[in-house]
Parts: structure tokens; sequence; C-alpha cells
């Protein structure tokens, strides 16, 4: 079969079901705890209390999952996290299937298949039992499971650092219906079966707990796991970041297509001192495409020959750590809220005089910026959108949803401000892409459709509470047989009622 056959014959669109999913801790009363639908009319599980369902089938089919969780909500002295719920949900699972209860369960398997099974995935277990940091990390999460779950549904401490090192090294985020934020994550045994890369060629979204994976571009072949990546990361990176990140969490050093292009270095670029004076010019200070000299190390501009002190280059690279600090050690968090804004803006005056807006640490302080800034600030807000654009599109391929939204806010902003031409032109290349890796029918898509119909005809309306500033993440899924009840089995005639 030849490459255009196989593009041709693949599907556009694969879904896959999770072995086990949970919600994070500040969602639990949101999303309804067995389909992860928005759940406004809430249907508290009796049991504990703490549990919402949508309706009693929601409830039905979730008790598989919920029955442990239950009895300790009623014991807990306090909230078991997602580590805990998600590892106790795979721990339950594994048990079931391995005891050949799942047989009994007719509805055991509904929209949770997957081919392969959960001892089939990667495990690292020995580099993770080697990591000090890793071994410690479980110690503190079989600690909380032991204290939460009954003995009954656990399973020997040996077994459950094999599966809590497939969960660790496979799990995926589990975002929203609109792709807007996360809400909680899931082990899908075969979604992990594609590889990572820091330049993919698919994402994948979730609707509930049901995750589906798309294309960023016609060529691929979605059933080709050798040439088919999404990206495990955030990919608004240096290629320092991304690696350390790849390596201290999967094991690797990363050296997919992105990090072996020298033009990625662009996000790490600094400014000619000379030639910025002018005209702000980009100048490479690693990669095979740096504007050094290898034997004496010296970097000169290319564009005015001016050779580049080792003070002044010593002096942005020390910049890029400072950035990168304050977010590594959450510093803005411990900041007043009134000195966060000024903070940023002094950084960016002051860093902007050696770091160029592609620079992808220099980004991070726009992007951190953004949120402060009153929603009735147009001017600012456009300015700082398309200081950042630049960044955005070097870092992220061109079909990525977060392109689309960061060229959609520039679209608005635009409008706000009378440049109808520059805001159409921005909200149409903004929905060819959401059109094309989410779908029309998509919620991002109908969103980007109606504001930018409403920019055809008339200024966009100043509703900026209808607008969400924050970038998407990249950013980034049973009815028993009547039998005789086991004195341990937590069947479905155990399931409390609902309440509202």
């Amino acid at each position: 079969m030849t490459l255009k056959e196989s593009v041709k014959d693949s599907p556009t669109r694969l879904e896959f079901y999770p072995f086990a999913y949970a919600l994070f801790t500040d969602e639990l009363d949101t999303y309804c705890w067995y389909c992860l639908q928005a759940c406004p009319q809430k249907k508290h599980c009796i049991g504990c209390g703490m549990a919402i369902f949508c309706n009693k089938e929601c409830q039905k089919l979730g008790w598989k999952d919920h029955k442990a969780e239950c009895k300790g909500f009623r014991t807990a002295t306090k909230l078991a996290d997602i580590e805990v719920r998600l590892l106790g949900r795979i721990v339950l699972r594994y048990k079931t299937i391995t005891s050949g209860k799942d047989k009994e369960e007719a509805d055991f398997y509904k929209d949770r298949t997957s081919q392969r099974q959960i001892m089939e995935i990667w495990a690292h277990v020995d580099k993770m039992r080697d990591d000090e940091f890793a071994k410690k990390k479980f110690n503190e999460i079989y600690t909380e499971l032991t204290g939460f779950y009954e003995e009954k549904f656990l399973l020997p401490r040996d077994l459950v650092f094999e599966l809590h090192c497939r969960n660790y090294i496979n799990r995926h985020a589990i975002s929203d219906k609109g792709y807007m934020k996360e809400i909680g994550k899931g082990l899908y045994l075969d979604l992990c079966a594609y590889d990572h890369s820091c330049r993919p060629n698919t994402i994948y979204t979730c609707d509930g707990f049901k995750a589906t994976l798309r294309a960023l571009n016609s060529s691929v072949n979605l059933l080709d796991k050798k040439n088919t990546f999404y990206s495990y990361i955030e990919i608004l990176c240096s290629q320092q970041q991304r690696r350390k990140l790849l390596k201290d969490t999967w094991y690797f050093t990363c050296e997919c297509e992105r990090c072996m292009d020298s033009n990625d270095h662009r996000l790490t670029s600094i400014l000619c001192p000379t030639c910025s004076k002018v005209e702000p010019t980009e100048i490479l200070i690693w990669g095979e495409g740096a504007n050094k000299n290898p034997t004496t190390q010296i970097i000169t501009c290319k564009k005015c020959s001016e050779t580049l002190s080792a003070q002044y280059v010593i002096e942005a690279i020390q910049a890029m750590r400072f950035i990168d600090s304050i977010f590594e050690d959450q510093e803005l968090d411990q900041m007043p809220a009134k000195s966060q804004m000024p903070f940023l803006q002094d950084l960016l005056q002051r860093f902007g005089e050696i770091l160029p807006h592609v620079n992808v640490y220099y980004c991070r302080l726009i992007q951190a910026l953004i949120p402060m800034i009153p929603p009735g600030d147009n001017h600012e807000l456009l300015r700082l959108h398309l200081m950042s654009e630049e960044c955005v599109r070097q870092s992220f391929p061109h079909n990525h949803p977060a392109v689309a939204f960061h060229l959609r806010n520039i679209g608005i902003f635009a409008g706000n401000l009378q440049k109808k031409e520059k805001s159409l032109k921005y909200f149409e290349e903004a929905q060819q892409i959401l059109n094309f890796t989410l779908d029309p029918d998509h919620p991002m898509s109908k969103e980007n459709q109606r504001l930018w119909d409403q920019a055809k005809t008339i200024v966009i309306e100043k509703k900026l509470e209808e607008i969400t500033l924050n970038d998407p993440k990249e950013t980034a899924a049973t009815t028993k047989k009547a039998e005789p009840v086991d004195e341990d089995d937590e069947d479905a005639g155990d399931m409390p009622e609902l309440i509202n």
C-alpha cells in the first residue's frame, strides 16, 4: 500500500475509551462522576454524599468505579486527591478483571474497551524504583490509598506499585468538551500507544471520558502509529525546558523533528544591541544556526557584523533563567495581587531590550500578564496578543487549536477597536483551523463563527464577560446477574440511592 493510499483509507478521527479516570478535586462538584459531562442538576450519591451523577443510569454505570470510594468517603478524615482516587480505581478494576468478576457484570466493558491490557503498556518500573523523587511520591500516595480504601479493595503493595508506574507514565489529561480547561486524568491503554513529539501531527480532545484523536494535517494516517504523534507536554517551551521535563517524567531524551530543528532555537534568541536600535534583530546563540564562531565561541550579528560582548550574552541568558525561575517557583502566586501586574510590566520593559518577542521566556511574561489587564483595555490586550503571536506560531503546529484561540482573541480586540479588516483576517484564519481540526460543530468553532459573522456586519459588541482570555490547554478517556452476594462483593444491590 502506498503512502497516498494509506492516508486516503485512514479514518479522520479515532475514538478511545479509558481503563480508569478521575476528576480533579476542584471539579468534583461540577461534573458527573461517570460520564464527566457538566452536571447542572446535581444528584448526589446518598451513600457518601460526595459523588454526583446526571441520573440513575449514570450512577448505575459508574458504580463499578465508585463503590470502593463510596465507603472511603464515609469514613475519611480528609478528601482523597486525584492521585489517590485514580490509582484506587485502577487497582479496583484490575482486581475485578484478574479475579474473573468482570464477567459477572453485563456492562463492565461498556464504553471501556481497549485492544491492549494494562500490563502490556510501558511502565519503567526499574527506573521509577531507582528514582528517589518517584519513590517518595508513590509512598505518599500509597499511604493515603491504604488509609482511604478498605483492604478488601486493594492488592499487594508491589503490584500496586507496578500499576502506579503504568498510570504515571501513560495517563492523559482530560479536558472539558470545549477544550478550554483540564478537568481530570485518565488512563487510555490504546491512546498511549502513540509516541510523543514536540511538533505533534495530532491532538486529542475529550467529550466526557471519550477521547478523540484528530489529525493536524491531511497527510496524517492515524492508523500508522510509527509516524503519528501527539505531545505529552506543554509545547510553548524551549528545547531545554521540554527535554528536561520529558527526561524527568518519562525517562527519555527527546530527538523529535522539532528538537532536532535548529530553527527552534529562535525561541531562545536574543536581540542584537546595535541593530535593534533601528529594527529588532534576532541572534541565535544555540544550535547549528547560532551566530557563533565554533572555535572562539564569539557571537556575531550577521546583519551588522558587530561582535556581542560576553557580558551582554550572559545578561540575556540570566534574564531567561530568571523568568523561568519565576514560574518554576510560582513566585507570582506568593506576591500580593496588586503587585503582580506592575512586576510583570517592569520585567517586560526591562527584558524587552535584550529579548525579542519570539523568545519563549519573554512570551511567558506576556501570557502571564494578559489575564491581569482590565477587560476593557482593548489597546493593551491587542498589543500583547500581537507581541506574542510569532512565538505562538513558532511553538505550535499551524492547525493547533491554541493558534486558533490566539488568533481569535486578536480578532476580538481588533474588532473592538474598529480595525475591521484586521479583525476579519484573524477570525477567518482561526475558523479555518478550527473547522479542520475540531470540526464546525465543536463549541469553540461555533463560538468563533458567531464572532466572525458578527464582525462582518457590525463592530463586535463589548460583551467581554463572554470572552475567555486564557489559552486552552494544548495544551496541552452495569447490570449484574442475580447471584448470591459474596460478603466482600459490593454489587449493584448495595448501590445507594440518589438525592437532589
